[in-house]
């Protein structure tokens, strides 16, 4: 009789989780052999007993524990025999005629299959599968792959097959855990997910390991709490392993990634190659890299334990010549890393210098240069004029402008004597640097000299520096209001970038060219070059480097600027992933285009928790203040009189245009170039709602605005002189304004003004009436009047807008001389009367 029932499974361990989802799979497939492979640790047999739970009652399932143990072939064959009931002598010819035969629907369950290959072994249990009876089943729990015909049973549908990836907790079901079995612990969860990636053995062990302790006594990631799970793969993964082996293993996990070729030049050829097949059919814990052919690399948990073990010795040597086989490789940014691992600085910076200007340029690698900084002694960073230039420009590029401009100065020290021409071309490097440092701090008269003169001796294989000179006098152009001649100095740019084929640069000065055009107001046009760009190039390289980020941030706010809420969100927030990724500062324009959005749906705490989020990070990267105060500033301003704070906000604005006031010719910072004018706006729109008089300062922006062909801001413009028209009871100039701002509008499908408090909707009116009376009231008034005519008080009304009392009635009193009434119920019906209600 077969040894059959479910009283011989093995329990449930303590702190069990039903694998509810995995098991409905495997239940649910009608095949031969069903087969669970992973490493040590990963609840196979904890999952085939469970699915030996659920066996339907027409089927009987058999267990049989291999327990890991080198059988033969033979032994396989005794052992099936006895849980079939067969004749325990029985062969295998025997036993394969017995299955064929075998009339009752059987489970053949196999945990822990034999972990040493053994191909005479697995080439028996092929058969054996074979020749099964239509109403036997095979399930199998394994460490190892066996050598059997597997693809063959797959292209017949009589395999299914779950792995490491699929037998790991994911986050959820790690924190659905740590909720039934420690639920004082649960805000561990994210913690234990990143430390184990869901190994379930290690979950399980390090929450053991703190067992009787207080209470939220710390992380689950000191050391002291792994001392379980290393007693763990002492005994489960690393006991009876070959010498050989186990020192392949250990030194294995001190690489990050690895190939055949590389364990040949680390362990020996000859046996490099060798001892990594050997540990792979072990099933080893040795793992494929994502979207890495032919690379390897040791399950990051237990690589980390084995690098903290005593037995895995020093490292240096190894690293050198993982270093060195790199470099033959041309993998400069690995060989560079395994030198540092290798504590050969010197080695490092050597390989620094391989990296050409245009990779860094382009930002490929620029956070890791950054990382290197601080692994390199200063004076290896200082001790060639190419690594002087490569820290330079990476401390520009990330908006470090002091540190670049000292970094650049050091160039002194380096006067080639006897080679003008060499000499000539570091001058203009350092030219080229303090041109570009100069106009982040808004310093118009000593950026483009620089620039200019660096552009009339960099050579032509300093392409790369001469195209971010070239953009750095566009956006200059944009900022200054010379857009004809950004438009020429742009299209120069271009050409040059598409005659050196380099996809990154076309889509820098593109990006230039959009702004160019957002400046003009033609969002459309901009939005259409920003989508060829992103489509049209190889958008494999532009991933690679922050412009990818860069192109979803500027296509995110033209999405807002036409009033596309939900996809401005969508692309904002994919741009700010994108930028926060590669330490790109241009992720303070994600933050701002989000506070923008909040504020334009009237969410203004998380307007103001958004622009503290991007001040705390450019912060944290040393990025030179006057990249973004001032937009920083005008943005916060906006809120405070949305709030209320008139005061506040007049403050902060009058101190920009004080500093610009100081520093003669200031510039606007890149990506913002309409910061002064919109400066001087919302001080108007704050002496208006003093009631002072500002026509004819905002007649002279608005003129200015006209001749330099930014229409969106002239549209703004137009509305605030229709309103301080319509204040000084000028209603023929108040809707010409008006007209005029609303058609410009209109041309430019511009729905969202920068950080209005709401998407700006004309109000409905009879067409009946005429169109002066949509002059006579501002949106603000008209917010107000329509809330007040629901019946809310003044103190409601405030609470509603964000705004203190004393604005509100402010508003109405307003409100009421423009109608020509005295009381709130006048206004109310006065305005329904001209549809303004």
């Amino acid at each position: 009789m077969p040894v059959c029932g479910k009283h011989l499974l093995p329990r449930q361990p303590p702190g069990h989780m039903s694998r509810e989802q995995l098991q409905r799979r495997l239940l649910a497939q009608d095949c031969r052999l069903r087969l669970l492979i992973a490493p040590a640790g990963f609840g196979k047999s904890v999952l085939l007993a469970d699915c030996a739970r659920e066996c339907p009652a027409d089927y009987c399932p058999l267990w049989l524990n291999c327990a890991g143990q080198a059988w033969s072939a033979a032994e396989l064959c005794r052992q099936l025999a006895v849980v079939l009931g067969y004749p325990q002598a029985s062969s295998e010819a025997q036993l394969l005629a017995a299955l064929e035969q075998e009339p009752r629907a059987l489970w053949i369950m196999l945990n822990d299959y034999p972990r040493e290959p053994d191909s005479n072994l697995d080439a028996c249990l092929d058969r054996l599968i074979g020749a099964s009876a239509p109403g036997l089943y095979w399930w199998l729990g394994s460490r190892r792959r066996p050598a059997c015909n597997l693809p063959r049973l797959l292209l017949e549908g009589e395999l299914f097959e779950l792995g490491r990836e699929e037998l790991a907790f994911t986050a959820g079901e790690v924190a659905c855990w740590l909720q039934q079995v420690d639920a004082a612990r649960a805000d561990w969860a994210d913690a234990l997910f990143t430390l184990t990636q869901g190994w379930p053995a290690a979950l399980r062990l390090r929450l053991l390991a703190v067992h009787g302790e207080r209470e939220n006594g710390g992380p689950p990631l000191c050391e002291e709490h792994a001392a379980l799970l290393r007693d763990y793969i002492e005994h489960e993964v690393l006991h009876d392993l070959p010498a050989d082996l186990l020192h392949a293993l250990c030194q294995l996990a001190q690489i990050p990634r690895f190939n055949a070729e590389l364990c040949e030049h680390l362990l020996g050829v000859g046996e490099g190659a060798q001892w990594l097949q050997a540990l792979r059919a072990r099933g080893l814990f040795i793992e494929e890299v994502n979207d890495a052919a032919d690379w390897l690399e040791v399950f990051p948990p237990l690589a980390v334990l084995l690098q903290r073990a005593q037995s895995a010795g020093p490292c240096s040597s190894l690293h050198l010549h993982a270093s060195q086989w790199f470099a033959a490789q041309g993998d400069v940014r690995t060989a560079l890393e395994h030198a540092l691992k290798a504590g050969q600085p010197e080695v490092a910076a050597s390989f620094l210098e391989r990296f050409t200007e245009e990779q860094l340029l382009q930002g490929q690698d620029l956070a890791l240069i950054l990382h290197w900084r601080g692994e390199l002694p200063e004076s290896l960073l200082a001790s060639t004029p190419r690594l002087i230039l490569l820290n330079a420009w990476a401390l520009l590029l990330v908006g470090r402008l002091d540190e670049a401009q000292a970094c650049a100065d050091q160039l002194e020290r380096f006067q080639p004597r006897g080679d003008a021409e060499r000499m000539r071309e570091l001058f203009a490097q350092w030219q080229a640097l303090r041109g570009i440092a100069a106009y982040g701090r808004g310093c118009a008269g000593e950026a483009r000299s620089h620039l200019l003169e660096a552009l009339e001796v960099l050579p032509a294989g300093a392409w790369a520096q001469a195209l971010l000179c070239r953009s750095v006098l566009t956006q200059m152009a944009i900022g200054e209001g010379r857009l004809e001649e950004a438009q020429y100095l742009g299209y120069a740019a271009l050409k040059q970038a598409r005659g050196q084929g380099s996809a990154v640069f076309e889509a820098l000065l593109e990006l230039d060219h959009a702004l160019l055009l957002e400046a003009r107001g033609e969002f459309l046009r901009a939005q259409e070059l920003m989508v060829r760009v992103r489509d049209q190039l190889d958008a494999q390289l532009l991933r690679q480097t922050p412009v990818w980020g860069r192109i979803s941030l500027r296509l995110g706010r033209l999405a807002l600027r036409q009033g596309h809420l939900e996809e401005a969100a969508k692309r904002l927030q994919a741009g700010l992933d994108e930028a926060l990724h590669y330490g790109d500062p241009g992720a303070f324009h994600g933050y701002l285009g989000l506070a923008e959005l909040a504020a334009c749906q009237q969410d203004i705490p998380a307007a103001f928790a958004l622009l503290a989020e991007a001040e705390r990070m450019m912060q944290r990267q040393r990025v030179a203040d006057s990249l973004y105060r001032g937009v920083l500033l005008l943005a916060s301003s906006h809120l405070w009189v949305w709030q209320g704070h008139h005061e506040r906000a007049r403050e902060a604005v009058g101190r920009v245009l004080e500093h610009r006031q100081r520093v003669q010719a200031m510039l606007p910072p890149p990506l913002f170039p309409e910061l002064v004018p919109r400066l001087q706006h919302l001080l108007l729109r704050l002496d208006l709602e003093q009631g002072e008089d500002v026509r004819q300062a905002l007649r002279e922006l608005l003129d200015q605005a006209l001749t330099q062909g930014r229409q969106a801001l002239a549209s703004e413009l137009w509305l605030s002189y229709a309103e301080a028209s319509a204040a000084c009871a000028d209603s023929a100039a108040a809707l010409h304004a008006r007209q005029a701002g609303q058609a410009l509008r209109r041309q430019l499908n511009y729905h969202c003004g920068w950080f209005e408090a709401q998407a700006t909707q004309e109000p409905p009116r009879d067409e009946s009436l005429p169109v002066a009376a949509e002059a006579l009231l501002s949106c603000r008034e008209l917010t107000v009047l329509g809330l007040i005519a629901q019946g809310c008080s003044n103190q409601e009304v405030a609470e509603q807008l964000f705004i203190s009392l004393h604005t509100v009635k402010t508003h109405a009193r307003r409100i009421n001389g423009k109608l020509g009434v005295a009381r709130r119920t006048q206004a109310v019906a006065r305005a329904k009367v001209l549809g303004l209600l």
